[in-house]
């Protein structure tokens, strides 16, 4: 990497030909003062940009851009290329690479430039001759993707277009489906541009996913609540366009899934089963409808379905596999669950468990589900229980005796510092 630091740029306000008459004019029309501020950027900017790019050069087989001596015509007609001119561009003004002037008292003299004031022949601000060139490059990408550029800050709604990286992400939203961006502009009522700040990962599942699917059965699922999807990262909106890929899934969670952070756990409970039956209509007839285990469970836990969706995945894994007896058995013990409970209670058949938690629970009392079972000495006693009646032999031990085991004391060497 070549150390030489490049020469600082200073732009003041000289710079106009002799033909830009009158002065004052050049400096009041945006159309004369985007020509002085475009001439200036190709003559004094860019080669320094270019030498910035040249200091760094990419590794063998880099698929990164290099401003390679081109234009500024050229480079704005790439939108890779046009990204890498404002970042080094911003890296220089941070390096003080490019110092912008204002005229001082005497001649031939000047001083530094507030950051508000108008810089060099162009009559713009720093901050504002940059934004211009974002929202160029903005309405350029609208353009080329068929979509009407005047409407770039309705789709930006209120947010500022400050990060070069934004206009890769406002690339990939023109290639969504015309439908997912009007399902997100009804669902999100004017907080599109919060889109922006979202990673590559959820704009991608954005542009993957089928709206009619995905984004219309989560809005009418979410409601006035939709907008929360903003608080999601890019791993967790793939889980769940993934994982709920049924759009009666998703409606049969409705705003339960508001309650869930861990993808793992969607992705478990988009695992429960889901039946297509035939039903009878007063109005169309026959049509096919959905049944899903999800919508079951929620009826019928009720407000403890919630308790059960704070389980971890392993938990919720079985879950959906469980009748709905064993459901109700069940149910007293929701807050209590953990993964690695469920996995040592999982190594024998699950009509075991309810009797097992009963029998641990008159035993050693609500400290142990509460304070102990989630620590290694608790998890360890409810594992050495669990390899006793194994290794006793299902025949000989059936449910109720393990419990009956358990109450009395016979798992002593494991239970009796838990007992109460």
């Amino acid at each position: 990497m070549k150390s030489a630091r490049p020469a600082p740029v200073s732009i003041g306000p000289e710079g106009g030909k002799w033909w830009e008459f009158p002065d004052a004019l050049w400096n009041k029309v945006t159309a004369l003062q985007r020509k002085r501020l475009r001439r200036t950027v190709s003559e004094r900017i860019l080669p320094l940009l270019n030498q910035l790019d040249d200091m760094a050069p990419r590794p063998t087989g880099s698929t990164l851009p290099k401003l390679g001596g081109r234009s500024l015509e050229e480079i704005e007609t790439d939108l890779p290329r046009t990204i890498l001119a404002m970042k080094l561009y911003d890296l220089a003004v941070g390096a003080n690479l490019i110092a912008f002037m204002a005229p001082g008292a005497g001649k031939g003299k000047a001083k530094k430039l507030s950051p508000k004031a108008p810089a060099g022949c162009c009559g713009f601000a720093p901050a504002q001759a940059r934004t211009l060139f974002l929202e160029e490059a903005a309405r350029r990408i609208l353009e080329e993707a068929g979509h009407d550029p005047k409407k770039l800050h309705e789709m930006l709604g209120s947010y500022k277009l400050t990060d070069p990286d934004a206009l890769h992400k406002l690339k990939m939203m023109t290639l969504f489906d015309p439908l997912t961006v009007s399902e997100l502009n009804d669902g999100l009522t004017g907080r599109m541009g919060k889109l922006f700040e979202k990673d590559d990962t959820y704009f991608k599942t954005l542009k993957d996913c089928k709206p009619t699917h995905f984004l219309r059965p989560m809005r009418k699922a979410l409601g006035k609540e939709f907008p929360k999807i903003l608080e999601w990262d890019g791993t967790f909106m793939r889980a769940v366009a993934e994982g709920l890929e049924h759009s009666a899934k998703i409606i049969a969670l409705g705003q339960n899934l508001l309650s869930i952070s861990d993808p793992d756990v969607i992705r478990a409970i988009g695992k429960w089963p889901i039946e297509e039956v035939e039903v009878n209509d007063k109005k169309k007839g026959k049509k096919k409808t959905y049944i899903t285990r999800i919508d079951d469970v929620r009826k019928m836990l009720g407000d403890d379905f919630t308790t059960l969706l704070e389980s971890g995945a392993f938990v919720i894994s079985l879950a959906g596999n469980w009748s709905d007896d064993e459901l109700v058995n069940m149910k007293f013990y929701l807050p209590y669950l953990t993964d690695g409970m469920m996995k040592a209670l999982a190594k024998l058949p699950q009509e075991y468990t309810p009797p097992i938690l009963d029998g641990l629970w008159e035993k050693c009392g609500r400290a142990f589900f509460e304070e102990h079972i989630k620590t290694d000495a608790g998890l360890q006693a409810l594992t050495q229980v669990i390899g006793k009646i194994g290794q006793m032999g299902l025949a000989q031990t059936p449910p109720e005796k393990a419990r009956q085991l358990i109450e009395g004391q016979f798992m002593d060497d494991y239970l009796a510092k838990f007992t109460r």
